[in-house]
């Protein structure tokens, strides 16, 4: 197998410097044309606001395509259920379709919150949003507990009511060591771009905070977010440290 080619120290340091000098360039180009151009962007934010107001109850149709689709791979998967279970090679192909299904599923339900925060800011359908809302609770926990309840046939060993707060606790623990070193290494990945995408959202909320296109309070909210997420990874590898001492 071929090594990884290592980098010397003095690399490290020079790319690390060249990266931040570049950030800060295009950091005070951007800020420097957003306020000569003040009024020009916040016409574009408010033309933007403004279009965001105006799609009412029609910001819920992609969550409700996302369970449109859920639901199929739901049904695809339960119709391979009997046989996966006396086939050792369609079994891998029955747990993939209700992945599939499930990730369709918590996609749907980040879209509905974001749904219910622009529908109810429109200008129109306020009311055909509450239903629209309700309906999509109903559907998205009804069609959670359904591919759990199937995957719990492939997998008897698995524990845990979608409906208990305790679900991601006693689902966890009924998992055995492969699949704990896969949510590990999810987890893993869902960290490293959060802590891209965190420093990146607040660099441009400070720029936009300079010219007075957003309240200052929504940096509080992006930060607070990422002191939380931050707080919470070396709280809890602070604590295994100590186990292992």
């Amino acid at each position: 197998m071929r090594e990884a080619k290592k980098k010397s120290p003095a690399r490290i340091y020079v790319t690390f410097a060249i990266v931040i000098i570049i950030c800060g360039l295009i950091g005070g180009i951007v800020g420097v044309a957003a306020v000569s151009n003040e009024f020009s962007v916040r016409n574009l934010g408010e033309q933007f606001n403004l279009m965001l107001a105006s799609l009412g109850p029609w910001c819920y149709v992609p969550g409700f395509l996302l369970l449109v689709g859920a639901t199929w791979y739901y049904f695809r998967g339960k119709r391979m259920i009997p046989q996966a279970l006396e086939d050792d090679e369609l079994f891998p192909q029955a747990n993939l379709t209700f992945c599939r299904a499930m990730f369709l599923a918590n996609l749907a339900t980040v879209l509905m919150f974001l749904a219910m925060a622009l529908g109810y800011a429109a200008s129109w359908g306020v009311n055909l949003s509450w239903f629209l809302l309700i309906g999509h609770i109903i559907w998205m926990a009804a069609i959670q507990a359904r591919i759990i309840s199937a995957t719990k046939k492939l997998f008897p060993e698995k524990r845990g009511d979608i409906f208990d707060f305790k679900f991601q606790k006693d689902w966890y623990e009924s998992c055995d060591e492969a699949e704990r070193q896969q949510i590990a290494q999810c987890s893993y990945q869902a960290f490293k771009v959060m802590g891209l995408i965190f420093p990146g959202i607040m660099a441009i909320l400070s720029i936009l905070s300079v010219i007075d296109l957003v309240a200052p309070s929504y940096s509080l909210l992006v930060g607070g977010l990422w002191l939380v997420q931050q707080f919470v990874y070396n709280y809890t590898s602070l604590q295994m440290d100590k186990k292992r001492s």
